[in-house]
């Protein structure tokens, strides 16, 4: 399925451009995730340890048919990153992952649910059946939304990471589509 550029209004009114990530986007893309892992509690990745060319190189070398990464502006600003990626091998290629950030500031609004919309409706047209996530078990807002979709937990890894010094679990969640 060929991904269609649209915008969202969010929640406080401005208007949040999605679509698929490009070359172009590799230096904000890493700014985002700096900033995002910066605050070390919502993603895996602190500090993204690539250059602007090898994260452009990535970008550039995506196999459309399994993936789909999505970025969100919001007045030229890259505000958000989703991406899914369907399994390599034979036994899994019926599954994908994801994994969604989104820039302080502008969580609660409403483009979390639409960048997760966006890569569900990819995954049904491309014949996935199931998606899988982690996330820390202390981010509930995160936990709520994936609920919401309709999404459950199918594990829990104890004490997965640490955050601040304390142990937190990481649950495995699951959609099956």
């Amino acid at each position: 399925m060929m991904f269609h550029p649209h915008y969202v209004t969010l929640k406080d009114g401005r208007a949040a451009l999605i679509r698929s990530a490009e070359p172009a986007d590799a230096e904000g893309l890493i700014a985002h995730v700096n900033d995002v892992g910066a605050e070390r509690i919502h993603i895996m990745t602190e500090t993204l340890a690539k250059t602007v060319d090898e994260e452009n190189e990535l970008i550039r070398r995506l196999d459309h048919r399994r993936t789909l990464f999505l970025v969100a502006t919001v007045d030229r600003q890259l505000i958000a990153s989703a991406d899914i990626e369907r399994g390599r091998q034979a036994k899994n290629a019926h599954t994908a992952s994801l994994g969604i950030s989104i820039r302080k500031g502008f969580r609660r609004l409403g483009l979390g649910k639409a960048m997760m919309e966006d890569l569900l409706r990819w995954a049904r047209s491309e014949g996935v059946r199931k998606v899988t996530l982690g996330v820390f078990a202390t981010n509930g807002p995160a936990i709520a939304l994936y609920r919401g979709l309709g999404f459950a937990e199918e594990g829990r890894l104890k004490g997965q990471v640490i955050l601040d010094g304390v142990p937190v679990d990481e649950l495995l969640m699951a959609l099956w589509l």
